[in-house]
C-alpha cells in the first residue's frame, strides 16, 4: 500500500471502470465486448473482468439477444438521487416557469462546468415558435449570456485562467474572438447586474441572463430568457430582463441568499 493508505492497483481499476462508463455514455447505443476494448484502449479481458463487476452492481446491462453493453438502471437512479439533492433545481422551477409563461420564451437555469456552460433544467413557453435550451446541453462561454455572466462574477484569476482554455470560435459576425474583447464588456454586466447576448451564438437569437447568489453570495448559476427578440432594447426584452431580474432574486432568497460581501468579478 502506498503511504497514504491507498492501493494503486484498486484506484487504477476505478478510473478504467469510468472510463468503460464514459465510452458507453458517449457511444448513444450499445457496444460490444471488442468495441470497448477498441473505444477504451484497454485488453479484452481486461474489459470483461471490470465489467463483471459494474454488472454486478447494476451500472451496466449486457443484452440476452447480442451480448452487447449499455449503461444500466442503476446509473438512472443516482442520477434522480443526485437531482433530488440540487434544491437550486426546485427552487428555481416556479420562478422559471412563471418567467416562461409571462414571456412566451424559453428559460433556463446553468452553472458552469469544465470551461463550459451546463444547462440544468428549463422551461417552455406554450407557443407555437420557442427555442428549447434541452437539460444537459453544453453551451461556450464566450457568445453566451449566461457565460459572460458567470465569467463576470469570478475572482480575476479564475476567470482568466478559464479564458486561456477557451477557443474564442466565431459562430457569427458578432462573436467576441478575444479574450481582451470579452473581458472589456465585463465590467458593463457587473454594473447592470445581467448579460446581453446579441446574436452572437445564433443570428436572430437574443437572449439575457441574471445571476442566482447561493448563501455564500457566490453567483453560482445563471438564469437565461432566449428567444427571437427584435433587437436588445426591444420592449419586450427589456420586460423579460425585468421579469428575470426578479426570477433569479426570489431563487437566490430560496437558496438561503440575504445579500452578502462576495461580489467576487470585482476583484480586479
Amino acid at each position: 500500500m502506498t503511504a497514504g493508505g491507498r492501493e494503486p492497483g484498486r484506484v487504477q481499476s476505478v478510473c478504467k471502470a469510468l472510463d468503460l462508463l464514459e465510452c458507453l455514455a458517449g457511444a448513444g447505443t450499445p457496444l460490444s465486448l471488442g468495441e470497448l476494448s477498441r473505444r477504451a484502449g484497454m485488453p479484452k479481458a481486461t474489459v470483461h473482468g471490470l465489467l463483471s463487476a459494474l454488472r454486478a452492481g447494476a451500472v451496466v446491462e449486457q443484452s440476452e439477444e447480442d451480448g452487447r453493453y449499455r449503461l444500466g438502471i442503476r446509473l438512472f437512479e443516482y442520477g434522480c438521487a443526485v437531482s433530488r439533492g440540487w434544491n437550486v433545481l426546485e427552487a428555481a422551477a416556479g420562478p422559471m416557469g412563471r418567467v416562461a409563461e409571462e414571456t412566451g420564451e424559453t428559460v433556463s437555469i446553468a452553472a458552469l462546468d469544465h470551461g463550459d456552460v451546463l444547462v440544468l433544467d428549463s422551461a417552455d413557453a406554450h407557443s407555437n415558435f420557442r427555442v428549447v435550451s434541452e437539460k444537459g446541453s453544453r453551451l461556450p462561454l464566450h457568445c453566451t449570456s449566461q457565460g459572460k455572466l458567470l465569467l463576470a462574477y469570478l475572482p480575476a484569476a479564475e476567470r482568466r485562467a478559464l479564458l486561456r482554455g477557451c477557443d474564442f470560435a466565431a459562430y457569427t459576425p458578432h462573436s467576441h474572438t478575444s479574450a481582451q474583447a470579452l473581458e472589456a464588456e465585463l465590467p458593463e454586466i457587473l454594473a447592470r447586474g445581467y448579460a446581453l447576448e446579441n446574436g452572437e451564438l445564433r443570428i436572430g437569437l437574443r437572449s439575457v441572463s441574471a445571476p442566482v447568489f447561493d448563501v455564500t453570495g457566490r453567483a453560482a448559476y445563471a438564469v437565461c430568457v432566449v428567444g427571437m427578440f427584435r433587437r436588445v432594447n426591444a420592449p419586450e426584452l427589456e420586460r423579460a430582463t425585468e421579469l428575470l431580474v426578479e426570477a433569479a432574486g426570489q431563487i437566490s432568497f430560496a437558496l438561503g441568499y440575504r445579500g452578502g460581501p462576495m461580489e467576487r468579478g470585482k476583484e480586479q
